[in-house]
């Protein structure tokens, strides 16, 4: 734990220095993530064997993260050249190259750089500096509530055959922790930044956040449990890899751009 908390603590300088950067900026670092995400998923699978549908999918992944900079046509002849690619891929390697291997390439490329993309379009947004935040507190004030809940408090295992660790007394702790602590952070956007708050909309959102952080957590631990690795990397002593570290935030991003494009916090 305590490697884990040393980990956590040296990330936080270069996550704030990221968001508090231009979008540019977080385009790129986007567009690293992905591919490194990508590249992890990759690695899981089996996938890696396979290296030219690992190279259609890290063309696509970036693509993909900039597909805000790209006329929609354009964009769309790319994506359509990509897929012929990797039909070209499986007519060409059909004996070693499956319809099931192309599936999880594309499944990898929604779940990783697709869902990770939207961090840019909430950045877009009015306010998006400030908006920004709230898919990492959400995300990691679930992770961090339901640790210590569940360390303390923990009894009833919540889901025993994909995470054994984790109980239903996190998960409730996990998602009261997220309520908490978005009513603060909408505190503190209204008083430092003269933004317009409707608490009722910042605490429905927190609900909705955590659970949604808690669904992406277990569901990159059954795709690790399905392929018998136990991280998906080791780049951060404690916490594993770059998919370890922000599965919660790729389940939670979409969530929160389509809740303030169709709701809002005003």
């Amino acid at each position: 734990m305590k490697t884990r908390i040393i980990t956590g603590l040296c990330l936080v300088p270069l996550l704030v220095l990221v968001l508090l950067s231009n979008v540019y900026i977080i385009s790129a670092a986007i567009c690293i993530v992905s591919v490194m995400g990508l590249y992890e998923f990759f690695k899981a699978t089996g996938l890696k064997d396979h290296k030219g549908l690992c190279i259609v999918g890290y063309v696509v992944a970036v693509l993909i993260c900039l597909r805000t900079y790209i006329s929609v046509q354009f964009y769309m002849a790319l994506f359509y050249i990509g897929l012929i690619a990797v039909f070209c891929i499986m007519l060409k390697c059909h004996k070693t190259v499956s319809v099931l291997d192309a599936g999880l390439l594309i499944f990898g490329l929604i779940y990783i750089p697709f869902l990770l993309s939207t961090l840019i379009d909430i950045k877009g947004l009015q306010y998006g500096a400030y908006l920004l935040w709230i898919v990492f507190i959400g995300a990691f004030a679930t992770d961090t509530f339901a640790y210590f809940s569940g360390v303390f408090l923990g009894k009833h295992k919540l889901c025993p055959e994909i995470s054994p660790k984790k109980t239903i007394e996190g998960s409730v702790g996990g998602t009261l922790g997220c309520i908490v602590l978005l009513l603060l952070y909408g505190l503190l956007l209204e008083k430092a930044f003269e933004i317009d708050i409707n608490y009722l909309k910042f605490g429905v959102l927190g609900f909705l956040i955590s659970p949604v952080s808690q669904i992406g957590d277990l569901t990159a631990s059954i795709i690790k449990r399905k392929y018998g690795v136990k991280d998906y990397g080791n780049l951060f002593p404690g916490h594993g890899g770059i998919l370890d570290r922000l599965d919660s935030v790729i389940a939670v991003a979409p969530l929160v751009y389509i809740y303030l494009n169709t709701i809002g916090i005003g």
